[in-house]
């Protein structure tokens, strides 16, 4: 057997069907600064991308996150008065990273009244690290002395 057309063959059909893997981002996703809190240095993005009519997927992006898992969730309220019960969960950050589909669309929660908060630890969650504001007008607190 010709080894060169079985490796020709095999990455031609790699090429097709990575796009349909591939996580594209249009115009229409949101992103939203993370500032840190409480001297974490936790910065970063969230982004929300349509997942269908009714569903967002949110994507967390964290600068100086530690290795462990962290909870996050997406809560009512904004950084700076936020309502310490979560409306929506998310998956928890690890190194950094954390994918997650709501059941919610992406113009309900841009519309100013949520914010999405990371906590230090699974054993810490009273410690906020991080937080952006979902407003598309506005961006996260600045502030770093927030505690939950």
């Amino acid at each position: 057997m010709n080894y060169r057309i079985v490796a020709f063959s095999c990455a031609a059909a790699l090429a097709l069907t990575a796009p349909a893997f591939a996580k594209h981002h249009t115009s229409s996703d949101k992103s939203f600064a993370f500032a840190a809190q409480n001297g974490s240095g936790e910065t970063g993005t969230v982004t929300l991308a349509a997942a269908g009519a009714d569903a967002t997927t949110v994507t967390v992006a964290l600068k100086g996150a530690g290795a462990g898992p962290q909870p996050a969730h997406i809560h009512p309220g904004s950084c700076a008065k936020l309502d310490p019960k979560p409306q929506y969960p998310l998956s928890n950050v690890v190194d950094g990273k954390s994918v997650t589909v709501v059941k919610a669309p992406v113009a309900t929660l841009e519309n100013g009244s949520f914010a999405v908060n990371i906590h230090k630890s699974t054993n810490d969650v009273a410690t906020y690290v991080s937080c952006a504001d979902l407003a598309s007008a506005g961006s996260a607190m600045k502030g770093d002395a927030m505690k939950g």
